[in-house]
């Protein structure tokens, strides 16, 4: 019980004190107590560039804050100018870093920033104290050039024309690496022109066109516009690639280009040519180039430009081949882009419609009937410019073909030797010998077989020199006998040269492709078939190691060794043109008959050498006199004997004989016989010996070949299967000239040489 009374005790004095205290709280009203005073928040860089530092125009910014009342929300920040701004209208991020990019002068590359950023809290405080850094932002300037447009040495273009361009810029990158321009300006300036429409104008016109004086006062515009008085020309900005400038007023122009990057520095010392551009344009626009080539050509036709072709000689084929033509156009010289490509065969109302993948055709013989026809070619631009070819042809029936065409021999003559040693017979010595010959039984006579001359000399003019036969001509003979010097080139090349490899056409190879049949003699047969000299030289030449492994197919020289490499199997040749005995030179007096030819009846081919210490040159007017052909005296003096001594013919090559004939696979190739090589050499070459007494190492052309004969075959456009309407018909080859042979042996390699193409059974 007592223990209860005191807890009562207890608990009624604590309400006392209680209510006492509630009396004594009501009596006094609220207590006065002032608030805290809120705080801003601090903000510091935490990555930046160091304060007045120089460093590149992309910058990438970090940044915190705290507050000791409450918590950062976001963040205000500002650059240059705008940090002047009220803070409340700086930008606002609640990230904690950005990456920016600044400006530089475009002439300096450099430029001083300011950045500043404060940190704003959940009361709404903006810090008054931003953290702020101080700093300069530099940039490696750009580099550009013209890709595509008008040349700078002063073309003639039309008035439509277009400039492509493309830049690097060193540290515009991300990362700081290399990309693309950003941008680009141009100038377009005309020459003597004047920018300023004013009348009169209130300064004196561009001076005319200089080089130096244009790429000064270029480089030196590296504000918007050319330096007083010119400053009415003004750079004008393009993101682009390219502009197509279109309807230009016919003037002499300048034209240049410049980058800038992504910080607006300017690329600086322009150069001519990479940069810079001067051209005239005219009032007519040409249209594209235009060019034709063809699997029966030897090179391209001339090309087109424009609408209008030029009227171009007739080209004469021969049916029955299947020929293929290929086209390609450019508009680079102006700018311009090619878009599409037709052609059509005798009917233009038949074009197909343009396609920039349409770049060739195909005719078959059934489209190419004997007589006249004609194919167009034509290509359009970007800008609508048209270029159209027209190539006239003329299918020539191969007559000798035909059943019961008679044997008939068309007799070549395309020589004209001048031999400083007195050895060179004039035309109509050489002629005479070959259809008189000795006893009056030439070479050509010898064979029983009616024969037509054609004298490439007196074919030919002043201008075009000497004239081969054309499809035409040679159509009605089941063979061609071909003596040919040693011109290859310029102005005195022989009409074997320009039908074989100098021309449009070759015209003896489309003889051939129809089946015709040939006996070709000469000096330095592989060189004078080749488009240029050292094509087939093993030394001083441009294939040392061969024809096949030197030249890519496709490549220009080897479409140029076609003749040597298709028609004669040879991979190279040895030469002797140094004149010096010490070197082997003017050697060749022998053929000596290989197996296959003495199994055919071929004896050696012996030249006919002498000198006027006992014979006389031939022909001799007296009776019985002794005769030569080849002078081995030195003429004129000083008798030198390493120079002056010729005991043999000079400029005979030596032939070194393809392994793979054509350099192709020879199973694509149809043969007449499959048993026997496409070549089979019938002489080597066999020389004096070496040195100014000739009694040094052999000749450098000992033992190789210097003759043959081809059988009947393809160029490797049948699989493999022959059929003699289709292949070439036989030939019998002599890099050496028949005539300085000894008469009875030019007689009788005469009559086994054209039996054995007689045989050819592309022959009717």
């Amino acid at each position: 019980m007592k223990s209860t009374l005191r807890m009562r005790f207890i608990g009624s004095a604590l309400m006392g004190l209680m209510i006492a205290l509630v009396a004594v709280s009501c009596s006094k009203g609220p207590p006065n107590v002032a608030k805290p005073t809120q705080k801003f928040p601090q903000t510091e860089l935490t990555f930046a560039p160091v304060e007045f530092d120089t460093t590149t125009f992309r910058i990438h910014f970090y940044w915190n804050a705290f507050d000791d009342d409450g918590e950062v929300t976001r963040f205000h920040y500002a650059v240059d100018n705008d940090s002047l701004l009220p803070l409340a209208q700086w930008h606002t991020t609640s990230a904690k870093d950005t990456t920016l990019l600044f400006l530089v002068d475009p002439v300096k590359e450099l430029k001083v920033h300011v950045f500043k950023v404060a940190a704003e809290d959940n009361n709404g405080n903006i810090d008054q104290t931003p953290a702020t850094r101080a700093f300069s932002a530099k940039t490696v300037p750009p580099f550009s050039q013209i890709d595509r447009g008008p040349a700078a040495f002063n073309p003639v273009v039309g008035p439509n024309f277009t400039f492509e361009w493309s830049g690097i810029d060193p540290d515009g990158g991300e990362t700081g690496g290399k990309v693309p321009v950003d941008s680009f300006q141009y100038l377009l300036l005309q020459v003597n022109g004047i920018a300023d429409t004013g009348n009169p104008p209130s300064h004196e016109p561009l001076p005319a066109f200089e080089t130096n004086t244009y790429v000064n006062l270029i480089r030196s515009a590296v504000a918007d516009s050319l330096l007083a008085p010119h400053g009415d020309w003004k750079w004008i900005g393009i993101r682009g690639l390219k502009n197509r400038f279109r309807n230009v007023t016919p003037a002499e122009f300048v034209f240049a280009e410049r980058a800038v990057d992504i910080a607006g520095a300017t690329e600086k010392n322009l150069l001519f040519v990479k940069n810079i551009r001067h051209f005239t344009v005219t009032n007519r626009n040409s249209g594209p180039v235009l060019t034709v080539r063809s699997s029966i050509l030897n090179r391209p036709l001339d090309s087109a430009t424009g609408p209008d072709d030029f009227a171009r000689k007739q080209l004469q084929v021969f049916e029955g081949e299947t020929i293929s033509f290929s086209w390609s156009a450019s508009a680079e010289a102006y700018g311009g882009e090619i878009v599409g490509y037709t052609y059509a065969l005798d009917d233009t109302s038949s074009f197909p419609g343009m396609d920039v993948r349409q770049t060739g055709a195909t005719f078959q013989p059934s489209s190419l009937t004997p007589g006249n026809h004609f194919l167009y070619v034509r290509c359009v631009d970007d800008g609508g410019l048209i270029t159209n070819l027209r190539l006239p042809l003329l299918v020539v029936h191969p007559a000798f073909k035909d059943a019961g065409a008679p044997r008939t021999i068309l007799f070549v003559d395309d020589s004209d030797v001048h031999l400083g040693n007195r050895s060179g017979p004039s035309d109509a010595v050489e002629t005479e010998w070959w259809t008189l010959g000795p006893g009056g039984v030439g070479p050509l006579f010898s064979l029983g077989v009616p024969y037509t001359e054609w004298d490439t000399l007196e074919q030919g003019t002043s201008v075009e020199g000497r004239q081969p036969p054309t499809p035409r001509d040679l159509a009605p003979f089941t063979t061609v006998v071909w003596s040919s010097d040693a011109s290859n080139g310029g102005s005195t090349a022989t009409g074997l040269f320009k039908t074989v490899a100098g021309g449009d056409y070759s015209e003896l190879q489309g003889y051939l492709r129809a089946g015709g049949t040939l006996i070709l003699t000469g000096w330095n047969l592989a060189q004078n078939t080749s488009s240029s000299v050292n094509l087939t030289f093993k030394t001083g030449g441009l294939a040392p190691n061969g024809i096949c492994v030197g030249y890519a197919p496709g490549s220009r020289e080897y479409d140029g060794t076609v003749f040597p490499r298709m028609y004669m199997g040879i991979d190279n040749s040895i030469s002797n043109v140094t004149g010096l005995r010490s070197s082997g030179a003017f050697d060749f007096v022998r053929g000596i008959p290989t197996p296959y030819a003495v199994s055919l009846g071929f004896d050696t081919a012996r030249v006919d050498t002498g000198n006027t210490s006992f014979g006389v040159q031939y022909p001799s007017a007296t009776p019985g006199a002794t005769t030569f052909k080849w002078n081995t005296n030195a003429f004129p003096p000083p008798f030198i004997p390493d120079q002056q001594s010729f005991p043999g013919v000079s400029g005979i090559e030596a032939w070194i004989m393809a392994h793979s004939f054509g350099c192709v696979a020879i199973q694509n190739i149809a043969l007449e016989n499959r048993g026997l090589p496409v070549i089979q050499p019938i002489y080597n070459y066999h020389g004096v010996r070496q040195g100014p007494y000739q009694d040094g190492a052999p000749s450098p052309r000992e033992g190789f070949a210097c003759a043959s004969f081809c059988q009947s075959h393809d160029l490797g456009t049948n699989a493999g299967h022959y059929v003699a309407t289709a292949a070439i018909g036989r030939m019998a080859l002599f890099t050496f000239p028949l005539y300085y042979l000894k008469d009875r042996d030019a007689v009788d390699i005469m009559e086994r040489s054209f039996a054995y193409v007689n045989a050819s059974p592309t022959l009717p």
